[in-house]
């Protein structure tokens, strides 16, 4: 990137995300040069595997029914790089973020000299994201990590509000390890010192990540937070109603069965920060985050969910076998080359199920629909394929089962 103009640094920064280099290295030096603006920020820090998101969009929603101000870093996009960066639900503008593009920009040249390393994608949003709240002074920053934990670029700021840890799984083994107690590991790394609440919230974990956990939570002195059960009350077509902690009648406006445990952990969030019933309650109810059991078409119905591994994929049929059980189903499903996908479709071939196997569009690290299909059929599962999304689609509709589209999250843009 040095010595590059700046539309052709802009298309870098905006361009499909590569897989982040770990290390603190840079951004830290990268930081110093911007004048830590990070350090002016209360942050809630979140990791884990599945629901970071969920998890951010309850605990931003609830933050801003109580009346504070609030930004929120998220990745990856979904249609636009905008997205990651908002302000009280608002994304960031065009102009506001050409204009934090070219202020790093213009200090890439002496980072990369000094550091004889390129500063990485993620590197500039993030620095862009710090620069931008640190202007707008939020009352709290919800910061979802990139990837792991303790190396994840996020993880530059020196101390925090609160950590936070969503499900944990087997994922990205070759940068984070390759068993639950080394990835937990890497995750529990942004459990700080210096927490402003002296308080680490995760939720229930089926596997050997709680004792990880509490080891880094004792050793930096925060309490550790674990949410109970909540008790189902039902539910409103795909949203779930539950009581939790006294708290009676709470209807979840993001859709899916799992989003349960997400909106718990967020409840002992919120209720350790110090928030009312009512902000809670709004909260839950008023949180958006497209892309999650999204209901995206009816006649037949199409569902558009983020499951991209096997943790994921299991919490999406666990939603299917409730508000549609018995039902058949078309999976319209695509995945990056890169991702061990065979164990989250031989879940989703349970029976009930027809494929459709499509291709992200305009992303190198992709894998085509063709070849996909093939390696399914290599272990039995069986589908059709289509180049597009919206090929995919009115092919899977066609059979007029209800349609579920997942695999990536990256495949939501060629809905538009």
């Amino acid at each position: 990137m040095q010595n590059t103009k700046m539309d052709n640094f802009a298309s870098y920064a905006n361009g499909f995300q590569a897989v982040p280099r770990l290390g603190l290295e840079r951004i830290t030096y990268l930081m110093q040069l911007l004048g830590n603006p990070q350090e002016k920020l209360r942050c809630i820090h979140v990791a884990g595997t599945n629901g970071k998101g969920s998890t951010c969009a309850f605990l931003e929603s609830m933050l801003l029914a109580a009346g504070y101000k609030v930004g929120k870093y998220i990745s990856p996009n979904l249609v636009r790089v905008n997205e990651r960066i908002t302000y009280c639900r608002e994304e960031i503008s065009d102009k506001d973020l050409d204009a934090l593009l070219a202020k790093i920009e213009a200090i890439i040249p002496e980072a990369e000299k000094a550091l004889g390393d390129k500063i990485s994608q993620f590197e500039i949003w993030t620095a862009a994201m710090f620069c931008y709240f640190a202007e707008k002074n939020p009352d709290y920053v919800v910061l979802e990590t990139g990837l792991g934990g303790e190396f994840d670029a996020t993880n530059v700021i020196s101390r925090n509000v609160m950590s936070v840890l969503t499900q944990i799984d087997i994922d990205h083994v070759e940068y984070l390890g390759d068993t639950i107690e080394k990835i937990a590991t890497t995750k529990s790394k942004i459990i700080k010192k210096d927490c402003e609440s002296g308080v680490t919230v995760v939720a229930k974990q089926e596997n050997g990540a709680i004792p990880v956990i509490q080891r880094e939570a004792d050793a930096c002195g925060t309490r550790l937070i674990v949410p109970e059960d909540a008790v189902s009350e039902g539910t409103e077509e795909i949203y779930e109603i539950i009581s939790y902690g006294g708290m009676k009648h709470l209807r979840l406006g993001l859709g899916g069965l799992y989003q349960i445990e997400n909106a718990c952990t967020a409840i002992e969030c919120a209720r350790a920060l110090g928030l009312s019933e009512d902000a809670i309650r709004q909260g839950l109810l008023e949180a958006k985050n497209p892309a999650r059991f999204e209901m995206i078409d009816t006649n037949p119905n199409v569902i558009y969910d983020g499951g991209h591994n096997p943790n994921g994929v299991r919490s999406l049929k666990a939603s299917l076998d409730r508000y549609y059980p018995e039902r058949e189903r078309t999976v319209v499903f695509a995945c990056m080359a890169d991702k061990d996908f065979m164990p989250s479709l031989e879940l989703l071939n349970d029976g009930h199920s027809r494929f459709v196997f499509t291709t992200v569009q305009n992303n190198p690290r992709a894998m085509g629909a063709e070849a996909l299909r093939n390696a399914a059929a290599e272990k039995g599962i069986v589908g059709e394929w289509a180049p597009t999304l919206k090929e995919a689609i009115t092919l899977a509709k066609e059979k007029g089962n209800l349609v579920i589209t997942c695999g990536s999250l990256y495949l939501y843009a060629d809905l538009f």
